[in-house]
């Protein structure tokens, strides 16, 4: 039902399964996530977060600031590896692995990719025990390196 009181929202939203206009100072804030198995009691997913305030910063120092939040939250973590990557698509990226104790009984592991494409930050995670890093792992990490950024819009998706 219009309303004469607000003009009509002009920007384009589209998900992947719906779409709607939103006012100039509207933003998407989804957490994406894409889950997959249930193994070890563990149900495996792939996170995807976005961050429009990543602005003018190197790689380097975004994958720097992710890993010390990821460090600072995560209860007895510990960074086991920190290398720079290349997307399939050949876009830079940063890996981080890390082990962490969320329980005394469980030991879990997790990947984290951070990249910066159309002035965005984007950060993607998996979390794995140490029998399914080995088993779900190689094809997880596939999944994670055909990332592929939507810039094409301006960032108003």
């Amino acid at each position: 039902m219009p309303n004469a009181q607000f003009p009509p929202p002009s920007i384009p939203f589209r998900s992947n399964d719906f779409a709607l206009r939103l006012y100039e100072d509207w933003h998407d804030e989804t957490l994406y996530t894409i889950t997959g198995p249930v193994t070890e009691g563990i149900q495996h997913n792939i996170t995807i977060v976005t961050d429009r305030e990543a602005g003018n910063i190197s790689l380097r120092d975004y994958a720097d600031w992710n890993i010390d939040t990821l460090e600072t939250e995560l209860k007895s973590c510990r960074l086991l590896k920190k290398e720079e990557i290349k997307l399939a698509n050949g876009l830079p990226a940063y890996r981080a692995i890390f082990s962490w104790w969320p329980t005394n009984e469980l030991r879990l592991y997790q990947e984290q990719i951070v990249l910066l494409a159309g002035g965005k930050g984007y950060k993607i995670t998996a979390t794995f025990t140490k029998k399914t890093r080995k088993t779900l792992g190689p094809a997880v990490e596939l999944m994670m390196l055909s990332f592929q950024p939507s810039v094409a819009d301006g960032g108003k998706r």
